[in-house]
């Protein structure tokens, strides 16, 4: 007959460490068996009377009980050398882990950009496909070539029905700025032009507009 005896209870039965008993499992000395996740020790009864009476007798026999220093010693290097093994382990996973998070990140920055691309190309087609539909309105109202050569030159809207106007912040939204700096340069490139005269910026209760109909590669590429 045989049983299964955890480490611990064997350790104890036998008067050695716990780094003992599984030094000796390694060195397969003593029979192991894995239940569900768990070590268990198998002990023949039969040899465990035999071991147990033995005991007895050695205790009996003697006053005290001497521990095997150097098996001791022998498991604790054991033990540390699984924990050092261990510790590089996991040191390298977290390596990998940090590479693979990075090669994540740098990926979703590339898509990011990618839409937003597209995005403000998106927008500048809608503003070109507005401008070509204003000129074919103004080609069709009959205007003698010199006063529509005028109007495409200074780009101007004809009748306020037709006009569209955005807010700063839309504009810099539209535009992918997103650092605050940027900002800041961009509105002040803004507010010049404005007070250059330039009809594509209006300024109405303290607000800025821009027109939708025209272009600002000229402001923001400066």
């Amino acid at each position: 007959m045989s049983r299964l005896v955890k480490p611990i209870e064997y350790a104890k039965e036998q008067g050695i460490s716990r780094q003992a008993v599984y030094a000796k499992i390694k060195k397969g000395v003593l029979v192991s068996k894995n239940v569900e996740g768990k070590i268990y020790i198998v002990l023949d009864e039969e040899l465990s009377l035999k071991e147990n009476n033995s005991s007895i007798k050695e205790k009996e026999g003697s006053s005290s009980h001497f521990i095997d220093v150097k098996e001791l010693l022998t498991s604790k290097e054991q033990t540390i050398t699984v924990l050092r093994e261990s510790i590089s382990d996991l040191k390298q996973t977290n390596t990998e882990i940090n590479t693979t998070l990075r090669g994540e990140i740098e990926l979703l920055k590339q898509v990011f950009t990618e839409m937003r691309n597209l995005y403000v190309k998106q927008v500048d087609y809608m503003n070109t496909e507005k401008k070509l539909e204003l000129e074919n309105k103004i080609s069709k109202k009959s205007i003698n070539a010199s006063i529509y050569d005028e109007v495409l030159s200074v780009e101007e809207i004809p009748n306020d029905e037709d006009e569209c106007w955005i807010t700063l912040v839309e504009f810099l939204e539209r535009s992918g700025i997103r650092k605050q700096k940027k900002k800041n340069k961009i509105s002040n490139r803004l507010k010049k032009a404005y007070k250059l005269k330039d009809k594509r910026i209006k300024i109405e209760n303290n607000e800025m507009f821009l027109s939708c109909y025209h272009f600002y590669e000229d402001i923001l590429n400066k």
